[in-house]
Parts: structure tokens; sequence; C-alpha cells
């Protein structure tokens, strides 16, 4: 698996990670942000971007408050989860893949 170090200056110029998941929309370097699981009090997200400096797409983690309205759920994360001073992206590229899912029997396909 190939990976890069970024140190959290370098994502923060990108924009990384991003205010909202839809300010993906509006970004030349970011490709897409998606939910990846809940945590206890905040919630675990995937950013996916492309670094200007030599073309190729990277992966990073990250953890954001969860939107819950008014209901209070305690403290969010700290530095998004990322520990020490660089983060570490994995190189990713973008593919089909099948999925299999339970579906019922009168459903077309």
């Amino acid at each position: 698996m190939a990976t890069r170090q970024f140190t959290r200056e370098q994502l923060a110029t990108l924009g990384i990670p991003p205010d909202q998941p839809d300010d993906v929309e509006y970004s030349d370097v970011l490709l897409a942000d998606e939910h990846v699981t809940n945590l206890k009090y905040s919630q675990q997200r995937r950013v996916i971007f492309e670094a200007p400096d030599d073309g190729k797409t990277y992966a990073v983690t990250y953890e954001a408050p969860i939107d819950v309205g008014d209901f209070e759920v305690g403290h969010g994360p700290d530095d998004y989860g990322w520990w020490g001073d660089t983060v570490e992206a994995v190189e990713v590229e973008e593919r089909p893949v099948t999925v299999t899912r339970w579906v019922p029997v009168d459903e077309p396909q």
C-alpha cells in the first residue's frame, strides 16, 4: 500500500479537512468526503484529494463532530483525531466495485 506523509499545515493549505462535506463541490483539490463510521462523540470521515505537487490521489481519515441539532453529545474530536505533526495518506484510485446485497424477490434487477 503506497502512502505519503503530509504535515498538518500542508493539509490545511489544501482545505483538508473541509468545513462541511459539501465544500467538495467548490474545490479543485478535494474529490470526495465520505462518511466511514460513527464513534461515541464524533464521526469518522475520509476525504479524497489530489496533491498538486505530484498529481496523485490520496485519502486521509479524520474525525468530525456529529451534527445532532440541539442535543448534547459530549466533547468532540481534538485535532481531527490526528496524532503528531504529520498525517499518513494512502494513495487511492477510483475503480468500479461490485457489491452484493439482499433485495426483495419481486424487485427488478
